[in-house]
């Protein structure tokens, strides 16, 4: 097991310290500096290492946040769209996955963290399968729309209504534009 940096184990002050200058955009020389001005018994290349993990991290911070900000704003658009049901399959890769690290670690997997994976596992079950039911609902409101619609239609045909208004009025049943 790799031994743990010098700067992971400065006192909690320092590190948030130094996490803050790594945030702030400072250089390495500048971090050291303020670190050692603070008193840290720390060399360049550890608070390199140390920088360069931490950057590295907060990159890939950034871009998850990136992508879940694309996603929320595609449900947000479709929630019923491929996103909705990408999601938990997604998550339920995740737990997978974590499931099968937790076997492989030095330490044996705690019974907490066993017992909250079953339990997102459960959830995302659920989640799914509500989907499924609210899809269902919608397709067969979907159908029942279609069938009304083209009632209506012989119906405003034989009043003598134009093909116009007739295309408008199945358009509005249906909540389309001039397509059905």
């Amino acid at each position: 097991m790799a031994r743990r940096s010098t700067v992971a184990t400065l006192p909690r002050a320092l590190l948030e310290r130094c996490n803050a200058l790594i945030r702030d955009g400072h250089t390495i020389e500048e971090i050291l500096v303020a670190l050692q001005g603070l008193g840290a018994q720390v060399s360049r290349s550890a608070v390199g290492r140390y920088v360069k993990s931490a950057r590295e991290v907060m990159e890939k911070h950034r871009q998850a946040q990136d992508v879940a900000r694309v996603w929320v704003d595609k449900l947000e658009a479709e929630p019923a769209g491929d996103v909705a049901r990408l999601l938990p399959e997604m998550l339920r890769v995740v737990a997978f996955q974590s499931l099968t690290t937790m076997g492989e670690a030095d330490k044996p997997a705690k019974p907490m963290d066993v017992m909250l994976l079953a339990k997102a596992l459960k959830d995302i079950a659920g989640t799914t399968k509500a989907n499924l039911d609210i899809e269902k609902q919608l397709r067969a409101m979907r159908a029942e729309l279609k069938t009304v619609a083209v009632e209506v239609e012989g119906a405003v045909r034989q009043a003598g209504l134009s093909e116009e208004t007739v295309g408008q009025i199945k358009a509005r049943i249906l909540g389309v534009g001039e397509r059905t």
